[in-house]
């Protein structure tokens, strides 16, 4: 599998999201998670996205001791700043239910002064790492760009070797740029799909160690990619829609790693199979 550099780290280009990993309704267990983690080490992944979010923590413990044998292979990119939930023990079983309800409340990006080095070393002690290789704010306000006690703290938590790198995940190119600018940071994470601003306009996030995500679209717009150019037959054209989304998410410049957040052994192994090749800029999806 094709190879790039990200934050000064060496990865394959297909990287594993775990969005879904632990998530409500997912019917994963931790024994499906580690099923997952031996595919994606077979196909050559590793590199690893994940959020103090996602299952309320519990991905990011699942990733912990899921690596502790051979965490130096691997390069994890965490984020921290929604709205979680985080009991302890027999009480972990309602974090996902009451993250929800702080959701449904309207809870969004809340990181402030005091807790931001506190998330960062309880994001440590759950992936049991001594260092967090890519730090990013989940889905911050614009107005982050003129927090300067935010850009210091996070320069200290890498003077002190706690994180490697920092940026910003966000669905809104002003957001990322505007951090490039104020904190000349350029790591983000961000949408990028043949519909997306940064998928659809060339350039856009050159100079940018991007890490690609959401990279399918809806069920609408891939459906309407297949009307459009897909071969023949349901299952040639159900292996055609992923195979060029994720090498057109490749392809675009900026981009140094493309997301996968199956869940599931068998899509992972295709998934990856679509990188059989080197990606080009025929890749690219008009």
């Amino acid at each position: 599998m094709e190879r790039r550099r990200i934050a000064g780290f060496e990865v394959a280009v297909l990287g594993l999201g775990t969005s879904r990993l632990a998530s409500m309704g997912s019917g994963r267990s931790k024994s499906d998670a580690r099923t997952l983690f031996d595919v994606a080490r077979d196909c050559g992944i590793d590199f690893i996205d994940t959020a103090d979010t996602y299952g309320s923590t519990a991905a990011e413990r699942w990733i912990g001791e899921l690596t502790v044998e051979d965490r130096d292979r691997w390069v994890v990119a965490t984020k921290i700043g929604l709205p979680t939930v985080d009991l302890p023990g027999p009480f972990r079983i309602v974090n996902q239910p009451a993250k929800k309800i702080k959701q449904a409340l309207g809870a969004g990006f809340a990181l402030d002064h005091a807790t931001l080095a506190r998330d960062v070393e309880r994001s440590l002690r759950r992936l049991q790492r001594d260092r967090i290789e890519i730090l990013l704010l989940h889905l911050p306000p614009a107005g982050i760009v003129n927090d300067v006690e935010t850009h210091e703290i996070l320069r200290d938590l890498q003077r002190r070797g706690l994180i490697a790198q920092f940026g910003v995940s966000s669905d809104e190119i002003a957001t990322i740029r505007g951090v490039r600018d104020a904190w000349r940071c350029t790591c983000a994470a961000t949408v990028v799909n043949p519909w997306s601003d940064a998928g659809l306009r060339g350039g856009v996030l050159e100079g940018f160690d991007v890490i690609a995500n959401h990279v399918m679209g809806s069920a609408q717009e891939r459906t309407a990619l297949a009307a459009a150019g897909a071969p023949s037959g349901r299952d040639r054209a159900s292996d055609w829609v992923p195979r060029r989304l994720l090498r057109h998410a490749a392809a675009v410049a900026g981009v140094q790693v493309v997301l996968t957040g199956t869940s599931s052994p068998e899509h992972l192994r295709a998934n990856a199979k679509a990188f059989d090749t080197r990606v080009s800029h025929l890749d690219l999806l008009a």
